[in-house]
């Protein structure tokens, strides 16, 4: 699955720069020329990166509505500062700031360096839809049987043949299809219904077992079934300001 980007912005060259940047970057975009069709987007979609012009009407709203959908709130804020050269409007909520007048060069950098984050972001959002067998067993020896509905980075779901408690830790060993390597650990319970539905978190796993499931999800990547999954609260570091560059002819 390509990164997808949303890019909010009437200026026609500002267009022009942003989309040759991100095609050269090998990253997906979605324009739009008003904040309504932006926030619309939004709600509908998940991005991986926003890039907003401060100079669009309703820049503001789509900020907000950026950070609460639950799809995107995590995703890195690009904001292009406003044609008089101040600095934008909102410049607390994003972690770069692109000046005018734009350069080809300092945008592609800013982007490109923004892409790990983005790449990282994306295995932590998704989940990977599965159904296979798995036995949890708990600290006094005893076995509960399940499968696996879905798995990520940080955990899983699985449906369980009874009730789990929530702060509950087992033993696991999973089986991934196609996984180079057996992963194994310890799990606790984060969540769980009366029907056995139940998520679990990775709390005790070896390193190597962590990367080995990590590059299974990165395989999968546009091959499997995904499902969001999102987290309750996000930090917001700090705006980094990319310096104008000269104008591109």
């Amino acid at each position: 699955m390509a990164l997808q980007s949303l890019l909010l912005t009437d200026d026609s060259e500002t267009r022009r720069q942003v989309r040759t940047v991100l095609r050269d970057l090998g990253i997906g975009v979605e324009i739009c020329e008003r904040a309504a069709q932006a926030s619309e987007s939004l709600r509908r979609k998940h991005f991986d990166v926003a890039i907003l012009d401060s100079d669009a009407p309703g820049s503001g709203d789509v900020i907000g509505h950026l950070r609460s959908a639950p799809s995107s709130r995590g995703a890195p804020l690009f904001l292009i500062g406003p044609a008089n050269g101040s600095a934008p409007r909102h410049a607390e909520h994003a972690e770069f700031v692109l000046a005018r007048p734009l350069s080809l060069e300092e945008t592609w950098r800013a982007l490109r360096g923004a892409r790990q984050q983005m790449e990282a972001a994306m295995l932590g959002y998704f989940r990977v839809r599965t159904d296979i067998p798995v036995l949890l067993l708990r600290s006094d020896g005893t076995i509960v049987q399940g499968r696996v509905k879905d798995v990520a980075q940080g955990g899983l779901g699985l449906h369980a043949s009874m009730p789990l408690s929530r702060e509950e830790t087992f033993g696991v060993r999973l089986e991934l299809p196609g996984c180079r390597q057996v992963i194994e650990g310890r799990v606790e319970v984060v969540w769980a219904n009366p029907k056995g539905k139940a998520g679990l978190r990775f709390i005790d796993i070896e390193e190597k077992l962590r990367a080995a499931l990590e590059g299974w999800i990165a395989e999968g990547l546009g091959q499997r079934e995904f499902a969001f999954v999102f987290d309750s609260e996000r930090d917001i570091p700090k705006p980094v300001t990319v310096p104008a560059g000269d104008p591109v002819s």
